[in-house]
């Protein structure tokens, strides 16, 4: 890169390697303290931009931009907040290619191939930032947050996680990759800065499934985080439950107390085996017979050929839906309570009534006229059945508590609404 003498690289590469334990420790334990034997070495490594002062006196700490390519390095979870504004960066290659077509209009070959190096960087940069940042996020999904120990926190940091990715993907999505082509809409277009304008069209449509994949496994994360919190809370107010009150416990001894019945003893353990004990003649004649019998069995069924028949449809018949006469029946006794403002018997209904439906030759049991009476009150909206009572008469059944035969049942208004009608 210009500006830079390749004996400046080299270095500060030569320092990094001359202290990397000294850095290794300030990176990993996150400052390291300054004492007399050290102070030069931490001064000059200050000056080349590798360590910083603490907040503490007397400790530094490594530099953002050393920390940051150590980060993505050892694949750290700290990054995964990169390259949350596209827009800025499509304006940023935008100036770039408008710098680089003037420069190739004007023939001025120099400062295009700056103009190319600068986009080349900057697209390089963009991609692998965001590649980062969605490698990140996939490894804290596989290693399921794995940075941080308790349930909580792994909930609290998978949430996080899944709304930086949900605003990356709608910032994403308000893009248009194919307006990047009007980029190459011009005469003198070079093959070589065709080829770059393409390749980042085609990393930019196949970033966004990835994306959407990794949302996906990180709500399905999410999901099974708090299954698990809810499961382990459960586990600690049950062993909680259990250390308050000790007569829950089991002896050890529990199968040898007298007073345990017998059915609750524990039987003696079975001696399975993984293998046949040929030693015992005992079992010599059964297992035979086992054997043969697999092999009998092994002799292949032949297939008997299936008879085949003609299956005639006839069409459907479609038949009109008659409303059954003594529900009918039914409605008229609630429609007269109502109307006469009086509680009428369905026993006493039934006896009004039984003469009539027998010229129209309709019958039923008086049983199956109450049944069917407190039936149809069963079926009435919550309104109707807040608008009337229902009163059951009979006595109670011989042997048994709060058990009754009912011989009739008794509709009436409520009290409230017979008062509204009186007045």
């Amino acid at each position: 890169m210009a500006g830079f003498d390749s004996n400046q690289v080299a270095s500060l590469l030569r320092q990094i390697g001359a202290y990397n334990e000294l850095l290794a420790n300030a990176y990993v334990y996150g400052s390291i303290a300054s004492d007399d034997q050290d102070a030069n070495t931490l001064s000059l490594l200050h000056k080349s931009g590798l360590i910083r002062p603490d907040d503490s006196p007397s400790e530094y700490r490594v530099t953002t931009d050393l920390k940051r390519m150590l980060n993505r390095l050892m694949r750290k979870q700290s990054s995964y907040r990169q390259l949350t504004d596209m827009g800025k960066v499509i304006d940023a290659i935008d100036e770039v290619v408008i710098d680089y077509q003037l420069a190739i209009t004007s023939k001025e070959q120099e400062d295009a191939e700056y103009y190319l190096d600068q986009l080349d960087d900057l697209l390089y940069e963009t991609k692998d930032s965001l590649n980062n940042n969605l490698d990140t996020m996939h490894f804290a999904i596989v290693s399921q947050f794995g940075f941080v120990s308790s349930l909580s926190n792994k909930i609290r940091q998978n949430e996080r996680y899944l709304s930086h990715a949900q605003k990356l993907l709608n910032e994403l999505q308000q893009i248009d990759p194919h307006d990047c082509y009007e980029w190459l809409d011009w005469l003198a277009c070079p093959n070589e800065f065709a080829r770059k304008i393409t390749s980042f069209v085609y990393w930019y449509n196949q970033i966004l499934p990835k994306l959407r994949l990794i949302i996906d496994n990180m709500r399905i994360s999410l999901f099974r985080l708090r299954r698990d919190e809810k499961q382990a809370s459960q586990l600690r107010n049950m062993a909680r439950f259990l250390r308050k009150h000790p007569e829950f416990s089991l002896d050890d001894n529990l199968f040898e107390l007298p007073n345990l019945p017998e059915t609750l003893k524990y039987a003696p353990p079975m001696p399975l085996k993984s293998y046949v004990d040929a030693k015992k003649t005992d079992i010599e004649q059964p297992l035979l017979e086992l054997v043969q019998s697999l092999r009998k069995q092994s002799v292949v069924t032949p297939i008997k050929a299936r008879e085949t028949s003609e299956v005639s449809v006839k069409p459907i018949e479609r038949i009109a839906a008659e409303e059954d006469f003594f529900e009918q029946q039914t409605e008229l006794l609630f429609e007269r309570v109502i109307i006469n403002n009086c509680a009428i018997s369905a026993l006493s209904f039934y006896q009004e009534f039984q003469n009539m439906w027998l010229d129209q030759s309709q019958t039923i049991a008086p049983k199956a006229w109450i049944e069917l009476v407190f039936s149809c009150y069963c079926k009435l909206t919550s309104a109707q059945q807040n608008a009337l009572n229902i009163k059951m008469k009979g006595v109670a059944v011989r042997g048994t508590t709060d058990n009754y035969g009912y011989s009739d049942v008794v509709i009436e208004l409520r009290a409230e609404l017979k008062a509204e009608l009186s007045a």
